[in-house]
């Protein structure tokens, strides 16, 4: 029943815009709030958790706001429970943004529990002042106080200009898989240039398809995914001033493939279709035959990529983005002899969450990435295998392979 009460208070809930556009604000006087001393007429908790790096490549900041069981049961059955959210930055410009739970339509079965409203935001390093409020919208008690947050750099970073013209401040739309992946309405663009003084060609691929190993279980999927989609938007924006960058996504359980040619950003409309697959890993009888040929499928397709077309004279550079594949019962690869080519880069981007392992000695140590299927087919390619397993990761990893190309 607690289950059942969270998802119909998450289905109740009406987020708010953001800025100083939320014309939620005006029906509560949040204005004259902020001039008063903080108040607590309902039970209630409030945080703003320290910043840190997420895998869309942005300082993020989580508030959270609980408010305790006893105010649910005494008020439930008319009104709404408010939250309400403002952002102010050094040069005092605010952002804003409410939530709305209706208590009028809580299933009158369901056992009273804490709400919690949760709330992440990106912001760029600097100070913030942050209020926070909750109001009765029948009887207008309200609770309400001010919260500070240091937002710092990123230490010893690596991409340090790519942020240099992010909005101070975005709030992360709580949406549906695989929406929530990818944040379509976040604005913010972080600039990563790939400089060279020739033409070049980009090509970047992602894996979709899990390790068999783990192939029947959504959590890992929904897990790499979490990781792996940010890091694809980031990548798909690179900026490629002497050059083109087709983005392609690979399903090598079904053999198919989505591309987006010159791409500048990733088309969410066009590429989050394989993305929506509720059930990876699983394929129709029709395709069971050509299962045990994952592998080459895989190989064949970043060859194609990789190998320059006749009379051009560009670079060549493949990015392979996946978390560790490992492909049960496959064929033996089919020799692949290729000449060594100076013009040619290939990059194995292999991202894995953070995993940590805990000893019965309490020791925490993080799980290794032995090589993979997918390391062992590029291996032709010499491909420049680099592992991730946290956003810090990423980052070095991007600045390296970058720094790698400025040299072709």
């Amino acid at each position: 029943m607690r289950l059942l009460y969270a998802v119909a208070l998450a289905a109740l809930a009406v987020s708010g815009q953001t800025g100083m556009r939320d014309r939620y604000f005006a029906r509560y006087p949040f204005d004259q709030w902020l001039a008063e001393p903080e108040q607590s007429q309902l039970k209630w908790s409030a945080h703003v958790r320290p910043a840190k790096l997420t895998a869309h490549q942005r300082m993020a900041s989580r508030i959270e706001i609980e408010i305790d069981e006893r105010e649910i049961a005494k008020r439930r059955g008319r009104g709404e429970l408010v939250t309400l959210v403002q952002i102010e930055d050094a040069s005092g410009k605010r952002w804003r943004i409410h939530n709305a739970f209706d208590l009028a339509r809580i299933p009158p079965d369901a056992k009273s529990h804490p709400l919690l409203y949760a709330q992440e935001v990106f912001l760029v390093p600097g100070d913030y002042h942050v209020a926070l409020a909750t109001c009765d919208s029948q009887t207008r008690e309200y609770s309400f106080v001010r919260r500070t947050v240091h937002v710092g750099e990123v230490h010893a970073d690596a991409l340090a200009q790519a942020g240099s013209d992010l909005p101070a401040v975005e709030f992360v739309r709580q949406l549906d898989m695989p929406d929530s992946w990818f944040q379509p309405y976040i604005r913010g663009r972080l600039h990563v240039g790939m400089e060279t003084k020739r033409a070049i060609h980009v090509d970047l691929v992602m894996n979709l398809t899990p390790s068999e190993r783990a192939s029947s279980s959504l959590r890992v999927f929904r897990r790499n995914m979490s990781v792996l989609v940010p890091s694809l938007k980031v990548l798909a924006a690179m900026e490629v001033p002497n050059g083109t960058l087709d983005v392609t996504l690979l399903d090598l359980t079904r053999q198919k493939v989505w591309e987006q040619k010159s791409a500048r950003g990733l088309d969410w409309s066009k590429m989050r279709e394989p993305l929506a697959d509720n059930q990876p890993g699983v394929i129709d009888v029709q395709s069971l035959a050509a299962k045990q040929r994952m592998a080459q499928f895989f190989r064949d397709q970043v060859v194609d990529r990789a190998t320059a077309v006749a009379g051009r004279e560009e670079l060549r550079v493949v990015i392979v983005l996946s978390a560790p594949a490992f492909l049960e019962h496959q064929f033996r690869l089919e020799p692949a002899t290729l000449e060594r080519d100076p013009n040619r880069k290939v990059f194995y981007l292999r991202y894995r969450p953070f995993f940590a392992r805990t000893s019965p000695d309490g020791t925490v140590s993080v799980g290794s990435m032995p090589p993979d299927d997918l390391e062992h087919a590029l291996k032709p390619l010499d491909a420049r295998v680099l592992t991730a397993s946290t956003p810090q990761d990423f980052r070095k990893a991007v600045a390296s392979m970058l720094a790698d190309i400025r040299k072709m």
